[in-house]
């Protein structure tokens, strides 16, 4: 009798497979918001029918007329059905926002390699804008109030289970806002009375002792900002680069094209692919989920974002005569008493340790932003005025002497995501979460504090996502429902 009642066991296995399966894509086709839970569980059924059919495989005798070759047979029909749902998550955009994103989704509980396929598609390279050319400002004090404590939080647990301290430059800072008087350090009787002068008024202005690489007599007023409890950096490009390695260590994938559409199904009702070139032929990637990280160039492809014309910003990177101590400045930086080095601008300024891409100290150095340049087709191809990036070196250069003695190595200018103009710690977006059209989500508008806020961004999308709903943070200010247009 054992024969037979294994027949029947495996008749009954086929059928309730087959009665589930029916209702899984059931779910799939009416409430694709509930793919990602479901298919984690259409995998663990394809296991068992796996098995099912093995056994019928290497069952010698006839099997009774029960009905489990046709019930199988349908199973695995439906199971092609299925694969036409698989999950596919495309992010648009290889920022860090984007790779933060898949970063955490691919570490989320109900992640599965097997049936979730997480794809960056980056127009050109990596952190090729802002991204990779920021200045890498962490501070718990950061707006939006919602999400920078978060984010900041994530920071330093990113840098621990990672090693970010050495690969991305994650450390503590001091920031401080100071009034710089700057020195023609051309000549030498000029620096002599300074120093003199500062001499004198170092009884009145108080500076940290081990801020010792701004020029004597330069500091006339210093107020700190930030201390290391609050406040720390990292090289963005680095930090940027590893998240995308991380992704990709757990299965999510790299594409370099450019997206040219987000095709939607019928009347809108949800995304169903991406239309992209690559290499001059144009491309599809399928997809359950979209998410529109693209900075500045989310318009573009999403014009109801609700983006203002995108500033651009000019940097330089220098290796300094010696190390800098970790103070961040913004200052503000007048022009020697003797009347040389007119129209200075007042660059913040950022010392940087060694990370995987230096393997000394660097400064990092950024100026005003300009609304002069439209944006360009790409990050690839962002102008780039070398008389912006020399007015910013010599600025800084009139302030310290190694960095004035140090080698520029990068000069370079990037354009931000930025819903409006603001004030100082006036909370303006970012954008972040479900647009109201199935499958696809929003993350862009980030403005200043990208690299700071870009893992609080990541872990509440991937929650969106998989959950349905942010826990690690109230992100309803944030809801793109505020920030769409509408017509």
């Amino acid at each position: 009798m054992a024969e037979p009642i294994g027949c029947v066991a495996v008749a009954e296995t086929g059928l309730r497979l087959a009665i589930k399966l029916g209702k899984l894509i059931k779910d799939l086709r009416t409430a694709p918001d509930q793919l990602l839970a479901l298919s984690n569980e259409v995998y663990n059924l394809k296991l068992v029918l796996d098995s099912v059919r093995h056994a019928l495989h290497n069952e010698k005798r006839a099997w009774p007329t029960v009905g489990v070759e046709p019930l199988l047979f349908q199973a695995s029909i439906r199971f092609e059905e299925i694969d036409k749902f698989a999950s596919r998550l495309g992010q648009l955009g290889g920022g860090v926002i984007g790779c933060s994103t898949a970063y955490f989704l691919t570490r989320h509980g109900l992640y599965n390699p097997k049936i979730h396929l997480v794809v960056i598609l980056e127009a050109s390279k990596i952190a090729g804008g802002s991204s990779g050319k920021a200045g890498g400002l962490l501070a718990e004090w950061a707006t939006p109030k919602c999400l920078a404590p978060l984010s900041f939080k994530t920071h330093g647990e990113l840098a621990k289970k990672h090693g970010g301290d050495k690969i991305w430059g994650h450390r503590s800072v001091y920031c401080a806002d100071v009034a710089l008087q700057a020195q023609d350090l051309n000549n030498e009787a000029a620096i002599a009375t300074a120093v003199e002068d500062g001499h004198e008024e170092s009884s009145t202005t108080k500076v940290p002792s081990d801020l010792d690489w701004l020029l004597p007599g330069s500091v006339k007023s210093h107020t700190e900002a930030g201390n290391p409890k609050n406040s720390g950096q990292v090289n963005p490009l680095a930090f940027t680069e590893t998240l995308a390695q991380l992704a990709k260590e757990k299965g999510a994938e790299v594409i370099i094209g450019s997206a040219t559409a987000i095709n939607f199904r019928d009347k809108n009702s949800g995304i169903s692919s991406v239309s992209y070139t690559q290499n001059g032929t144009s491309k599809t990637l399928n997809a359950t989920d979209i998410l529109l990280a693209a900075g500045p160039w989310t318009p573009k492809l999403f014009p109801a974002t609700s983006l203002g014309h995108p500033p651009r910003g000019h940097s330089v990177v220098v290796r300094p005569s010696r190390d800098l101590s970790p103070y961040v400045l913004f200052p503000n930086i007048s022009a020697p008493e003797n009347g040389s080095l007119s129209n200075l601008l007042s660059p913040e300024i950022y010392p940087r340790p060694g990370d995987k891409i230096h393997d000394s100290d660097t400064v990092y150095a950024c100026g005003p932003d300009d609304y002069e340049v439209p944006l360009p087709a790409s990050t690839d191809t962002v102008a780039v005025d070398e008389q912006r990036c020399n007015d910013v070196y010599t600025a800084v250069g009139s302030v310290s002497k190694p960095i004035h003695e140090g080698e520029v190595i990068t000069k370079q200018a990037c354009y931000k995501p930025q819903i409006r103009p603001h004030e100082e710690d006036e909370e303006v977006g970012p954008i972040v979460g479900p647009t109201g059209i199935q499958g696809l989500w929003l993350a862009t508008g980030h403005d200043e504090w990208g690299i700071q806020n870009a893992p609080g961004t990541g872990l509440v999308m991937s929650e969106m996502i998989f959950d349905g709903a942010a826990h690690s943070a109230d992100c309803e200010s944030l809801d793109p429902k505020h920030f769409l247009k509408r017509d």
